[in-house]
């Protein structure tokens, strides 16, 4: 950005233009949080006078219904009143964030005045102490300097205050991201004056939830839109004279309004309780007075002192002294006490980042059990934020604001309301016409017009489309699956791709110790399986003291990796007192010591762990230094990553099969953990704790490999491959190493055992594929079978670590596509790369649900359409589902559950629907005639029979499994309005037939000879409906309101079959029984009060009965076979326009149409550069991609070279190593062929082969040598390249030789080449 002169901020934006040009009116900060998660637009405005009296004038006109609508969207006040301004001149500011959300704020400012007001926080002495400058404004760096106002607004319990240096506002945070960690050490306290000035800028450190007053929720209730439509039909048909029908509507809304308060406030109230923390904590002054305050009035910049027996933190701050021992499971979801330590004084001049130093943070809502101090020094933490702008505050403002439920079928019933508006309209003209051509009263004219509004917009379908929801959510509690968010399980049920989290979701969360491989020499010995039977060395001491485990009221607690790593030794530790640390000369945090044996000194025994270098998720391992007391030396030890643990030792001590045994244990699921160690001589103790960790970590000796085994969750394999045969997608997110995470993949299913799996690595400036190659001979032969029968799958996974997706995602947007399209593995990922991927699989288009447990997972859970959280933390909040039992199995279900309320939703709402135009019609009809439905008959049709009917509807449960074809989930799309429109046209045919055929009837006479032949005077006519049109029309219609519910009420796939619904089915049975008696066999009492004109002919009757039966079988056969069966099942998997749902297929069929051809053509480093037309699975393998032949050991892919070949060639030379031999074969296009280079004998193949039967054999081949220093015979198939220099462009390329060792199981696979048998050695150049 540039500065004052130039055009841009630090907000990016245009501030700095002469008054007299057009962009000044409106110049200036664009966004406030910018780049960060709740980044908004910003726009000032202030009040126009001009503007203010037309709209005061139109609301007066209104009737008050303009400010009503200013109440439900307060932006269109600030439109009409107010007019865009900068910002450094607004009254009030109108912000949007992603979601397109508004929220309109006012801009106070804070002087002295405002201070008087609120004079009861302070007493009159410390008014009087702030009276010359009351504020104090950040200037950065941790820095504050007085002011005489603060301009503010508030906005999703944020606060922002005006910044002049940058001409913007911004949010009021904290101490953090802009100081250095010196700062945080030089702190000493504040004075109570600096206190009370910060309180006024920062405000409470409270984590308030307001619980509103019952009439105050009744009163923001009661001016919902529905609540309102309800008054207005209510005050129609009052004035109608419905007077039964309008009063049962009253009951009705006023029963709903009523358990809505209850249940908003009763929300409230567990929020409230849930967050509200009442702590009473020590503060440390300037002048070193300890101070106890509540916690609510703590300020960054507070010292507060830690007790010794621990304590709830109601802040984040960071510690400063002492170490601390905490239960972050509020948070994380994992109960694993992790030790904080103070901020390193060694990088002081480090600028302090709240994620990178999360390890000395304590942080808001923890528990902090124990803390551990040097003689009389206090354990201290500085706060750094309070109230809402902590972790926990943060947590709680995205329950209060959640994102808004943005799904297509939402959209399409707003729009769908609307056609019905429009339908209404042209209603409202009909009657109006009719009536004003029949000279009727202006009053009749306009009450009888909107009543026609009042039944074709269904005040109740807001309601109704609650109703599978509510029964989905009851089933799913049942299953102990509990949902904060109800909308969202509409949206699980259209999930094609499911993200896992691995450790604790896909398996156990603990791990089993397996064994140990040391390493000697160079060279690995045989694995132990008891750590108890080792004896005494570096190897047993790393294992017991390179560790964070502590003791919390005498058991063992931390990691779960230390405490099996510790627990298989059969050591114990201790925390000794002061006292007993004098033969250490210092305090030792912990001692370890082994078992006592008969003759062993067991104090000479004891070994203390003098400094602890905790682990980093940026470094992975941890360190430690150690005293044993018969040693006059300290020691060193280290365990972590593997490949990290390679980097710091001695290259002697490294065997040369690292990698080698290394991916032997990855690929099997263990846990590979490497030690190392090194003696530092006789250094004195107090240069220990000067010691930097980057000058210890070198020169290392390498110890071996501590293996650890992950199992699997007993039911994870089986919900995995249920959801793989219901067409759903499964892709593993972990932060697992990358091999591990193939491993389990495959295990559990995300990955076929014969499926391929390339590793997708990639940098800035290019990307590139490796084949794993890591399946068991099994597998091997299972394939072999496979390709033998002709095998139909040519399924390729990509796996990726999250450095690489990250480069991808910013610098290869092609290979993104890629990723998405094929990757099933994404390991080694961050919190924000998880987050980051699901919000690139949401923006093609996909429909992810994301499952995992603690706060790692909680980005991703936000941000999926379906979070599944298996944590009951307070982090689990963020996800609309959480299971109690933590298993996976509860995913299947969410998604049945989810299929089976978006199909009771899409019934009801067609339901509805129709049901709405089916009144509308009826009352059409009797327009005509002069009379309408009585008042009576619209009670029994939307008070019992819509209202039974509706709420029995969705009582049907999920079906027992999950099929391939996914829901409908658009409303606007053919398939829905097609049945819509066909339905209508048959119960328009319906009650027309039964219309005119009781006119022809021998018996009829026309309305007026009714009210004649009933002697009704003129003053009752407009309350008179009877006529035998009436009869007729209501006689069938009251029977096509049960056809409809029952057309509409789906079954399998997705829901049980109807007949299963015992509730809904008795209902109609109940109604139709009392329909038939309702049209035969009407008592006088009821023909009065339904006000039916009873015809005298039974036959006719029966005849109305006989059209309602024909309307029946019209429905069903129209629903179930030409909508279910023809259009949805069989058109629609051939013809996409009629589709209602959405296919993965259709999705990656999308994402594969985007894919740009010619960067798959020009990429030199690229698997799908292909030389031949090749199967899928073949044309990505890396040995068809075109590059120079530098090193065999270094690359899959190459080209020949002169060398190689005899002279210059662009054939693609295919690397291949089998268990009987390797080499490269060239690839000869023309001629469609394989050959073996000539100066490769063991690789030697008859002229005959072709190409594509060298392809079948391809995933049987063992992956190209990829080691890197000269391997044991015993243990490695390949040698070091005898030269490593690199040539100039004028030599020739170097020599590579290979040593093989032969294979025990060779003869099938080299009988498919048609070689012979492969000789004990085979060596080539």
């Amino acid at each position: 950005m540039e500065g004052p002169d130039g055009t841009t901020n630090a907000y990016g934006t245009l501030h700095n233009h002469s008054p007299t040009t057009n962009q000044y009116k409106f110049a200036g900060q664009h966004f406030v949080n910018n780049g960060e998660e709740d980044q908004m637009e910003i726009y000032g405005y202030r009040r126009s006078t001009a503007k203010s009296i037309a709209t005061t004038a139109l609301i007066f006109a209104t009737l008050g219904f303009l400010q009503l609508l200013f109440f439900w969207k307060p932006e269109l006040q600030l439109y009409m009143m107010y007019s865009r301004c900068t910002l450094d001149l607004a009254t009030c500011v109108l912000l949007k964030n992603e979601y397109y959300q508004t929220f309109v704020s006012r801009v106070e400012i804070l002087t002295f005045k405002s201070v008087k007001k609120s004079k009861s926080a302070v007493d009159d002495k410390l008014l009087e102490l702030t009276e010359t400058t009351p504020y104090i404004v950040p200037a950065g760096k941790g820095k504050f300097i007085p002011a005489h106002s603060i301009k503010v607004f508030d906005c999703c319990r944020a606060r922002y205050w005006w910044n002049d240096a940058c001409h913007g506002f911004e949010k009021i945070a904290g101490l953090g991201d802009d100081c250095d960690i010196e700062y945080f050490l030089e702190q000493e306290g504040l004075c109570k004056e600096e206190e009370i000035k910060r309180r006024r800028l920062f405000g409470e450190n409270s984590i308030s939830v307001e619980v509103e007053h019952v009439w105050k929720i009744l009163w923001k209730e009661a001016l919902n839109p529905f609540y309102i439509f309800q008054a207005f039909s209510v005050t129609v048909w009052f004035i109608d004279g419905y007077y039964y029908y309008a009063a049962a509507i009253v009951v009705i809304s006023t029963v709903s309004l009523a358990l809505t308060v209850h249940e908003t406030r009763a929300q409230q109230k567990a929020l409230r309780d849930r967050v509200h923390d009442v702590e009473v904590v020590q503060v440390l002054r300037s002048d070193g007075s300890v101070e106890t305050v509540e916690g609510s009035s703590l300020v960054p910049g507070d010292i507060v002192i830690i007790p010794p027996h621990g304590c709830t933190m109601v802040c984040d701050a960071a510690l400063i002294a002492g170490n601390c021992i905490v239960n972050e499971s509020s948070l994380t979801g994992e109960s694993v006490p992790v030790t904080k330590t103070p901020l390193n004084p060694e990088h002081e001049n480090e600028i302090f980042k709240i994620r990178a130093q999360a390890r000395h943070i304590l942080f808001s809502g923890t528990r902090v059990l124990q803390t551990r101090f040097y003689g009389n020094e206090l354990v201290k933490a500085v706060v750094i934020r309070t109230g809402f702008m902590t972790s926990k505050g943060e947590l709680v403002r995205s329950i209060m604001f959640p994102a808004p439920v943005d799904f297509q079928f939402y959209r399409h019933t707003y729009m769908f309301v609307g056609m019905l508006a429009a339908v209404a309209s042209c209603g409202l003209v009909y009657s109006v016409a009719l009536r004003m051509y029949r000279a009727e009263p202006w009053k009749s004219i306009i009450i009888r017009s909107l009543d026609l509004i009042t039944i074709a917009v269904p005040p109740a379908l807001p309601a109704a489309l609650t109703v599978g929801i509510v029964f989905a959510q009851r089933r799913l509690k049942a299953a102990k699956v509990f949902c904060m968010s109800p909308k969202t399980i509409n949206i699980s049920g259209t999930t094609n791709l499911i993200c896992f989290d691995k450790t604790g979701t896909l398996t156990e969360d603990g791990l089993d110790f397996k064994g140990i491989v040391p390493a000697d020499g160079g060279r690995f010995d045989q694995m132990v399986d008891s750590a108890a039977t080792m004896e005494r060395g570096p190897l047993l001491l790393t294992m017991t003291t390179c560790h964070s485990l502590t003791l919390i009221n005498s058991e063992l607690s931390g990691d779960p990796l230390d405490l099996i790593m510790f627990k298989a030794t059969g050591w114990s530790l201790e925390e000794p007192h002061t006292e007993e640390t004098s033969k250490f000369d210092l305090l030792v945090p912990t001692v370890v010591k082994p078992k006592k044996r008969q003759g062993d000194d067991e104090e000479l025994s004891e070994v203390g762990i003098v400094r602890e270098f905790p682990f980093s998720s940026s470094v992975q391992r941890m360190s430690v230094i150690v005293k044993q007391l018969q040693e006059p030396t300290f020691q060193y030890f280290c365990k972590g990553a593997p490949e990290k643990i390679l980097t710091l030792c001695r290259p002697e001590t490294v065997p040369h099969d690292f990698y080698e045994k290394l991916e032997s244990f990855t690929r099997k699921g263990d846990r590979v953990i490497a030690m190392a160690w090194k003696d530092l001589g006789s250094v004195r103790f107090l240069k220990i704790h000067k010691l930097k960790r980057e000058d210890l970590e070198v020169e290392l000796n390498f110890l071996g490999f501590l293996l650890l085994e992950n199992r699997l969750k007993p039911d994870t394999a089986q919900v995995i491959h249920s959801l793989k045969k219901a067409g759903l997608r499964s892709v593993m997110v972990t932060g697992d190493n990358i091999q591990t995470a193939i491993s389990v993949a495959r295990e559990c299913g995300i990955v076929g055992m014969t499926e391929d799996v390339q590793i997708v690595t990639a940098d800035p400036s290019k990307m590139t594929w490796a084949w794993t190659a890591d399946m068991t001979q099994e597998d091997r032969k299972m394939l072999s079978r496979e390709l033998a029968e002709g095998r139909p799958d040519d399924k390729i996974h990509l796996a990726v670590a999250g450095s690489s997706f990250e480069n991808i995602r910013k610098f290869h947007p092609e290979g993104l596509k890629k990723m998405l399209l094929e990757g099933a593995i994404f390991a080694r990922m961050s919190p924000f790369e998880k987050e980051m991927l699901i919000d690139c699989f949401k923006d093609q288009g996909y429909f992810v649900a994301m499952c995992g447990d603690g706060a790692n997972d909680c980005g991703a859970l936000k941000s999926a359409h379906t979070g599944i959280s298996l944590s009951e933390s307070e982090a689990a909040a963020a996800a609309p589902f959480t299971y109690t039992k933590g298993s996976i199995r509860c995913v299947p279900e969410i998604i049945r559950e989810g299929r089976a309320a978006l199909v009771t939703s899409f019934g009801i709402f067609k339901y509805i629907a129709c049901y709405s135009l089916t009144q509308f019609v009826s009352c059409l009809m009797l327009y005509w005639v002069g009379t309408n439905l009585a008042d009576w008959q619209f009670l029994y049709i939307d008070m019992f029979e819509l209202t039974m009917l509706s709420i029995t509807f969705g009582r049907t449960a999920a079906y027992k499994r999950i099929v391939k074809d996914p829901p409908p989930s658009s409303l606007l799309a053919f398939v829905p309005i097609f049945s819509l429109v066909m339905h209508l046209i048959i119960v328009i045919t319906a009650q027309v037939v039964a219309f005119v055929l009781v006119q022809q009837q021998p018996f009829y006479i026309n309305r007026t000879e009714v009210l004649s032949f009933l002697n009704t005077s003129k003053k009752d006519e407009s309350h008179e409906y009877r006529c035998y049109e009436n009869y007729a029309v209501f006689g069938v219609s009251i029977f096509q309101y049960i056809w409809l519910a029952l057309a509409f009420a789906k079954g399998p796939p997705y829901r049980r079959l109807v007949l299963t619904n015992t509730f809904f089915m008795a209902t109609v049975v109940f109604f139709c029984v009392f329909d038939v008696f309702l049209v035969l066999f009407p008592t006088d009492f009821i023909a009065y009060h339904f006000q039916l004109f009873v015809p005298p002919e039974m036959n006719f009757r029966g005849v109305l009965i006989g059209i309602a039966a024909v309307n029946l079988v019209c429905s069903l056969i129209l629903e179930f076979f030409c909508i279910d069966f023809i259009l949805f099942k069989r058109a629609g998997k051939h013809v996409k326009w009629i589709r209602s749902s959405t296919y993965l297929g259709d999705i990656e069929a999308a994402i594969r149409q985007k894919m740009d051809p010619h960067w798959w053509t020009k990429i030199e480093i690229s698997p799908s550069k292909p030389a031949l037309h090749l199967p899928p699975s073949i044309a990505s393998h890396t040995g068809f991609m075109e590059m120079p032949l530098v090193d065999p050991s270094a690359s899959f892919g190459t080209t020949a070279s002169s060398s190689f070949l005899g002279g210059p060639t662009d054939f693609p030379i295919l690397p291949v190593s089998s268990s009987y031999g390797s080499g490269l074969v060239l690839v000869n296009e023309s001629e469609n062929h394989a050959h073996s280079a000539h100066s490769h004998p063991a690789m030697e193949m008859p002229s005959n082969v072709t190409f594509e039967e060298l392809v079948e054999v391809i995933p049987l081949l063992d992956p190209p040598p990829s080691y890197e220093r000269e391997s044991s015979r015993d243990s490695a198939r390949f040698l070091e390249p005898v030269s490593r220099e690199e040539p100039s462009s004028s030599e020739q390329q170097p020599t590579v030789t290979f040593v093989r060792e032969a294979s025990t199981d060779d003869d099938e696979t080299a009988a498919m080449l048609g070689t012979p048998s492969p000789h004990p050695h085979v060596e080539y150049a």
